[in-house]
């Protein structure tokens, strides 16, 4: 037997029907003065009621609007399907990145920035259709962009780059085949392998600012991959494709990082599939915030 669809349905499942986020629904009911807040709630106005706006009492939710399932074919609504936005998360789906890294990606093009409420609208990414949106529940900021944004060739080339360095082949030795760009980071620093390459990119895009192959405070010739001064913190990146002398150079280090009290992380071979979990766990145990 067919399943019907419900008779009434809530804001957040109205939005779901139509595919938009919920935010995006309650903002435009509120801009077409379908709804109005209230201290901490909704309430229906008169357009709101005239377009089949009811109330429902629920013990465990309370009082809340629904509205009737024939609203999906409201003309209002269907505009704002072909206007449909799409957020980071599904930005990143197609290239395997995490709202996260696109956000970040986002941001070093200056279509976003971070503030204290959380990722922030540039006037450059309004221009480009971004949407400030605010979560009900949490108060975090947060931008939506056109679906159409997925064919801008700038951003296409800005999630490319991300997507590389997700798809990092640990250890890989510089091509000789290939041209020596496919080892520079987004900061323009050249590296001998992808791995080095990847985790450049991440302290990057992280805003942390950082040095490369960096002389250790010792009277020996040791060079760790990455320093980084404001956190006096130091980056081992493991491979394995070491040779047997860089191995011992690596273990070298870690001695007198020991020995001298020097702070440092480890980032192993296996690490680089899912950096960005990795090092955001590895910073906050540090007390070090990540965004």
């Amino acid at each position: 037997m067919e399943q019907q669809p419900p008779q009434h349905l809530s804001t957040s499942a109205l939005a779901k029907e139509l595919g938009i986020p919920s935010q995006q629904l309650f903002v435009t009911l509120k801009d077409f003065s379908w709804i109005r807040k209230v201290d901490d709630g909704w309430v229906l106005t008169k357009k709101g009621e005239y377009e089949g706006g009811e109330y429902i009492h629920s013990k465990r939710y309370g009082r809340y609007i629904v509205w009737p399932h024939e609203l999906t074919e409201h003309p209002l609504f269907k505009a704002m399907e072909d206007a449909r936005t799409v957020s980071a998360t599904a930005l990143g789906r197609p290239c395997g990145l995490t709202a996260r890294e696109v956000n970040r990606l986002l941001a070093e093009l200056g279509w976003i920035k971070h503030g204290f409420q959380g990722w922030e609208l540039t006037p450059l990414g309004e221009k480009c259709g971004g949407v400030q949106l605010e979560n009900d529940n949490s108060g975090t900021f947060y931008v939506v962009w056109p679906s159409s944004v997925s064919e801008d060739k700038l951003l296409s080339r800005q999630l490319q780059s991300g997507r590389g360095e997700n798809q990092a082949v640990v250890g890989q030795a510089a091509d000789l085949f290939a041209g020596s760009e496919d080892m520079v980071a987004m900061d323009g620093h050249s590296h001998s392998c992808q791995s080095l390459r990847q985790v450049c990119q991440w302290l990057y895009l992280s805003g942390l600012a950082h040095a490369c192959q960096r002389r250790l405070p010792c009277d020996e010739d040791l060079y760790a991959d990455f320093y980084l001064p404001l956190q006096q913190l130091y980056i081992e990146c493991w491979s394995e494709q070491e040779t047997s002398k860089q191995l011992s150079q690596r273990m070298r280090r870690k001695e007198v990082y020991q020995t001298l009290s020097l702070q440092s992380i480890d980032i192993e071979a296996a690490d680089y599939e899912h950096l960005d979990e990795v090092l955001v766990r590895h910073f906050r145990k540090l007390g070090i915030r990540i965004y």
